[in-house]
């Protein structure tokens, strides 16, 4: 994926994918609350690409500079999303250790 990713010029995409499904579900029900945080996911969905969801989900979050209550806000585990976090850093390492052509991707920018 990310091979492609680089050739397509989307690396900082598959990236930020590929880390989030390394993680358990970065999303939470819980039972007393499940119409609510079914209407929460909702607002995340991109019909017919689970993968560009979940990429939303991280953008969404980036954008609410990876804030935890954010995430309680919305049915989302922060626990998750940080490590999620972490595995983007550790690869985004790699990928410059085996010079990928990597535009606009940074540790503190991680698009």
């Amino acid at each position: 994926m990310l091979l492609m990713g680089e050739q397509l010029g989307c690396v900082n995409e598959v990236l930020t994918i590929v880390s989030i499904l390394s993680v358990p579900s970065v999303f939470f029900q819980p039972k007393d609350r499940a119409e609510e945080s079914d209407a929460s996911r909702e607002k995340f969905f991109v019909p017919k690409s689970d993968h560009l969801t979940l990429l939303n989900v991280y953008q969404l979050w980036k954008a609410n500079q990876y804030w935890g209550d954010w995430c309680n806000e919305h049915f989302l585990h922060a626990k998750g999303l940080r490590k999620e976090r972490e595995v983007r850093s550790q690869l985004l390492d790699i990928l410059k250790t085996l010079k990928f052509h990597l535009p606009h991707v940074g540790l503190t920018g991680m698009l």
